[in-house]
């Protein structure tokens, strides 16, 4: 890996590891559509990390399911594959009517975002 790679890795791991902060951040203060939005790019900028340490491309979102399929496939491990639909329920929260939402659920969702990006963070190396 280049230098310039290494620096786009580290780049999109930190953006990610901040949007999770801010995510949290965003529920405890009852922004719900925030709290969501964040918790999906948590989720994306560490699979972006992941995809740009192994050569694999990421330019739109379809490519978040196959940049975590890819990890299933290279791992093994059922929890990433049992994590994966918890972002994109975040992202899909932000179109839904305030009214709608369920602090529970989307703190249960950013949990699951927080495990499967300590679970991600290690294939950046």
């Amino acid at each position: 890996m280049t230098t310039t790679d290494r620096v786009e890795v580290n780049d999109y791991a930190s953006q990610s590891r901040e949007f999770l902060r801010r995510s949290r951040e965003y529920l405890a203060a009852g922004d719900l559509h925030q709290a969501s939005e964040k918790g999906w790019g948590a989720a994306a900028h560490m699979a972006k990390a992941v995809a740009a340490a192994n050569g694999w491309p990421y330019e739109r979102h379809a490519d978040f399911s196959t940049v975590l399929n890819n990890v299933w496939l290279a791992t093994r491990n059922d929890r990433v594959r049992q994590l994966r639909s918890s972002p994109n329920e975040l992202h899909g929260f932000y179109y839904v009517r305030k009214r709608f939402l369920n602090a529970e659920v989307i703190a249960a969702d950013i949990e699951d975002v927080a495990e499967l990006i300590n679970l991600l963070e290690p294939l950046t190396e």
